[in-house]
């Protein structure tokens, strides 16, 4: 025995507590199951949708499903309550993350309020209900949209709650009922009561308008007046498990057990139902169950191999598990949405099955097709042709597929004419029998066969790998090959479709539209005429020939063509080009389908528009009425059924798009009312806007406009939120529609202003605004009164500018001119101590030859004429008048120099003056003796004397000083 992760999670929870042994019994036998290997259908089944846990983003195991009459699906998820509204998972947690076990939607009645405080009318106010370990209550759809939970478990405090489970919810006209398998809590809308039961039980069902409920190790039991009553007949299923009780025809009742199999209860006799899948059942463990509305089939979930279908005869209809596209085998939860489709919960994932579409298929994981490319209904057997070769099986019935021998390999048609079944295969044409096949030609790739009249036969023209070619009937009336075409190009010949005036438009199997006439007999080409790109048409890649309206239409590019008068292409005015490129095949009775790259539309006289989620082979779409009901669709893998009298009947309900939710963009957390006309704060210009249609299982593509914003509508998107910024302060209305219908969702909303943008700002800034326009015009004026002041003042300074130049050029031209006159003065300077100098040295010469002269001579030279004449000598060197113009000359030339030097040393006298200007002069001591009248020796002392009473150091220079005073 093999034990599921769930059985062994809620094993151990129940070991915990001793006490609930025979919970533990129970849930283990619900949830245990064994290996068991089942025969596979070969089924079409209603379209199956998975959505993983990688998709909704939380827990595997989902306990139980339901819908809200807002048509948005909850599960009750392990890790909480899981939303989807078609578009986007949500996922609610328990305030203390418990597992949800079940989930329950209900309408609510409020009743109406009236007093001082104010008044409310009575509504209706949906509520999800959820329970799990200790824990139960609902949660309830807040202004914003989102969902708020309220705990009814917390406000009652039972005492038994702290150890009990909830795992079922059931809701009857006057109660709800919150059952765990030993406890059941009676809920009215305003007060909770915990009924008084005995022992352990399954699940409460309100079956026929009674309350029945197993007793574990007992039969059935009705609740009436709040105490549980037998119910006669059912003590035999003491020993099984009842998982479900149902209403059955003929007001009998329908019970399903774990191991036991199915019973039928009338007026107290219970008897075992025993259908063709009985005993497939007791071994696989029912586990849920539940009769669809559509057609009263049955649905039967299990442990160990999934879902099953039974008709209410009893007849498996489908079956859904791993082989067929179900996620996991083990089915926790089912329940019917509104538009009759089966959800599946999962201990992987959630499920989801079309019931109600009018499309099934067959794309099982073991599909032995592959892709196929032709069907055709004989004597009561599908006969698909696919890249595999041809397969066959019963009509509609879930018997696997089995090849016709010899005919592996790729199939390309199959075509029924006079109750004989035509095979164009990729290495011959074949006749296919009840009990073989046999070769009518050896033409190999016959992709097309065209029944055409040539007199009063029917002849069929075959376009092949290799130009076109004709059979006949022989004489017992078989299909023969009888000639190929003469005068046909040796092309692959793919589509052939004849116009009105008997011509035939050819395609190329890849490149290329011919148009050609034949004779009656069928047996050569009387004319032949190619188009070429871009000439005659956008492209002669994958073109496509269709007969529309008895008109021929030629896809080319993007483009649709027809045929005028003289056989020239001419855009057609009955398809027009899409933003989206398609292609058109016609069916029976004026049906036609549009075939885009994953989607294709249905069209049909009289009847609504379906889209239909189907993906048809790249370059090779096809779409075959297989019978006057139903058109075959060719897929990558396996194939699709169109019912057309079950397409007619479309009750779904009518969905309206709804706004989710409505946030501050910069910060998702703050969430806004997604009814009325909210007016949102000032600081809120970015916003999101969250949509979602909740239709399930559908491409649904949407457009939407922000009025007050932009009246344009967007371009197609598939995207279920749209954001916006920079908004003003202004009322907006957000208008939504999607690609099923024309209805449009408006909501109307409105940013409040800042401060700033409010009507007294704006009176207040228009009056500051004329202040600063008045303070601007004074600001001018004074501004031009300045500008005029600085200009004079710039004229004045520019005519002072202009003086002082002048000033300084008559300055310059003084300086030059005092230059000048000092230069001649220090010249005249000069020029005097050399006069003085050379006058002295004559004079001493003078004196030293009258000396001399005297000394030769002697007594002729009188003494006193001598020492006259020495003493003239001696007055004249280094005479008064020779300072005194000497004296003169300096002080003009050195300015205030003796005045300074006297300042510096008063006590400085007349000689050592003479010395001073000397050094100032720079002149040498040589030449500074005979300008002073003394020796060399006498200068150098006069010097030392000087530098004392200037009190100077002996390191500083005497003539620099002199020069710097």
């Amino acid at each position: 025995m093999i034990f599921d992760q769930v059985a062994k999670r809620s094993t151990f929870r129940f070991f915990t507590y001793p006490t609930h042994k025979y919970k533990a019994d129970l849930y283990a036998a619900i949830l245990l199951f064994v290996t068991f290997i089942s025969t596979s259908f070969a089924q079409e089944t209603p379209p199956l949708i998975n959505y993983p846990s990688s998709i909704y983003k939380a827990h595997n195991q989902n306990w139980a499903i339901d819908q809200g009459s807002d048509q948005i699906v909850y599960s009750a998820n392990s890790d909480g309550l899981l939303e989807f509204d078609g578009a986007s998972w949500k996922l609610y947690p328990l305030p203390d993350r418990q597992i949800v076990r079940t989930v329950l939607c209900d309408d609510t009645e409020i009743p109406a309020v009236s007093g001082k405080a104010g008044s409310r009318p009575a509504s209706k106010e949906q509520r999800v209900y959820v329970g799990g370990f200790s824990e139960f209550g609902y949660w309830k759809k807040e202004r914003d949209g989102q969902l708020k939970y309220y705990s009814l478990s917390k406000k009652a405090n039972f005492a038994s709650l702290k150890t009990e489970e909830i795992w079922h919810i059931l809701k009857t006209p006057q109660y709800i009922y919150f059952q765990s398998f030993s406890k059941i809590y009676r809920y009215d809308g305003q007060s909770l009561i915990e009924m008084k039961v005995s022992g352990n039980f399954m699940f409460l069902r309100l079956v026929r308008n009674r309350l029945l409920v197993q007793v574990i190790g007992k039969g059935l039991y009705e609740m009436k007046a709040g105490k549980f009553q037998p119910l006669p007949g059912t003590e035999s299923l003491a020993p099984a498990i009842v998982s479900s009780i149902l209403p059955f025809s003929r007001n009998r009742i329908l019970i399903t057990t774990t191991k036991h199999g199915l019973f039928i209860w009338e007026n107290g006799v219970l008897t075992p139902w025993n259908i063709g899948i009985s005993e497939e059942l007791k071994t696989n463990i029912i586990n849920r169950a539940l009769i669809l509305t559509q057609d009263s089939s049955l649905v039967f979930g299990t442990i160990q191999k999934g879902v099953y279908v039974v008709s209410k005869a009893g007849t498996l209809k489908y079956q859904f598990n791993k082989e067929t596209g179900l996620q996991n085998n083990t089915v926790l939860s089912l329940t019917e949405d509104s538009r009759k489709q089966l959800w599946i919960g999962l201990d992987q994932g959630i499920d989801m099955v079309k019931m109600s579409s009018p499309v099934i298929s067959y794309q099982a994981n073991d599909n032995p097709l592959g892709s196929t490319y032709a069907a055709a209904i004989w004597r009561g057997k599908l006969y698909v042709g696919s890249n595999k070769g041809v397969f066959v099986k019963k009509w509609l019935s879930p018997e696997p597929f089995r090849p016709v021998p010899g005919l592996e390999g790729q199939t390309w048609t199959l075509k029924v004419f006079n109750d004989q079944l035509l095979c164009g295969h990729n290495d011959a044409t074949y006749r296919i029998e009840e009990n073989g096949i046999k070769k009518i030609s050896d033409i190999n790739g016959g992709w097309v066969l065209l029944p055409l009249r040539s007199g009063t036969d029917t002849l069929l023209l075959q376009g092949a790998y290799v130009g076109l070619h004709v059979y006949k009937k022989d004489s017992k009336n078989f299909w023969t090959y009888a000639y190929p075409v003469k005068g046909a190009q040796p092309i692959p010949i793919r589509q052939i479709v004849r116009d009105d005036k008997g011509n035939l438009w050819l395609g190329h199997a890849y490149k290329g539209l011919f148009q050609t006439k034949l004779t009656p007999t069928l047996d050569s080409a009387l004319q032949w005429k190619e188009f070429k790109a871009p000439k005659d048409m956008p492209s002669e890649f994958s073109v496509k020939i269709v007969k529309w309206k008895n008109r021929v239409h030629i896809h080319s590019g993007n483009a649709f063509l027809e045929p005028d008068q003289n056989n020239r292409l001419e855009p057609s005015a009955d398809f027009l080009p899409e933003e989206e490129p398609f292609k058109v095949i016609t069916g029976i009775n004026n049906d036609w389908f549009k075939v885009f790259m994953n989607r294709v539309t249905y069209y049909s006289p009289g009847k609504a528009i379906r889209n239909l989620d189907l993906t048809l082979v790249r370059n090779s779409e096809t779409v075959i009425p297989i019978s006057k009901d139903y058109y075959f669709f060719c897929l990558d893998n396996g194939y699709a059924l169109y019912n057309r009298t079950t397409g007619e009947k479309n009750n779904e309900p009518l969905s309206v798009l709804a706004i989710r939710k409505v946030a501050n963009l910069r910060n998702l957390a703050e969430t806004f009312s997604v009814s009325g006309n909210p007016t949102l704060p000032s600081d809120v210009r970015s916003l999101r806007i969250m949509y979602a249609m909740p239709v399930y299982g559908q491409n649904i593509q949407y457009k939407y406009r922000l009025r007050g914003l932009n009246d344009q509508w967007s371009e197609w998107t598939g995207q279920n939120f749209v954001e916006f910024t920079n908004l003003e302060s202004t009322d907006y209305t957000f208008e939504i529609k999607s690609s099923l219908n024309d209805s449009v969702t408006s909501y109307r909303f409105s940013v409040k202003p800042y401060w700033r943008e409010t009507l007294f700002a704006r009176i207040l800034f228009t009056i500051l605004g004329a202040l600063a326009f008045t303070a601007l015009l004074v600001f001018q004026e004074k501004r031009l009164a300045r500008h005029r002041r600085k200009l004079i003042e710039e004229q004045e300074e520019t005519l002072r500018q202009q003086r002082l130049s002048s000033e300084r050029q008559i300055m310059r031209i003084q300086n030059e001119k005092l230059q000048s006159e000092i230069q001649n003065k220090s010249q005249q300077l000069s020029n005097v101590a050399i006069n003085v100098v050379r006058k002295n040295e004559i004079l001493e010469e003078i004196r030293d030859e009258l000396k001399q002269v005297k000394a030769e001579m002697g007594q002729q030279l009188p003494h006193i004429h001598y020492q006259k004449l020495l003493h003239s000598i001696e007055r004249n060197v280094a005479g008064k008048d020779d300072w005194i113009l000497f004296e003169q000359n300096f002080d003009e030339v050195h300015e205030q120099f003796f005045k300074r030097l006297r300042q510096i040393s008063p006590s400085i006298s007349p000689s050592e003056l003479r010395l001073a200007a000397c050094l100032r002069m720079n002149l040498s001591t040589k030449e500074m003796a005979p300008v002073l009248g003394i020796s060399i020796r006498g200068v150098e002392i006069k010097r030392y004397r000087l530098r004392k009473k200037l009190d100077l150091d002996a390191e500083a220079n005497l003539v620099q000083f002199m020069m710097d005073i």
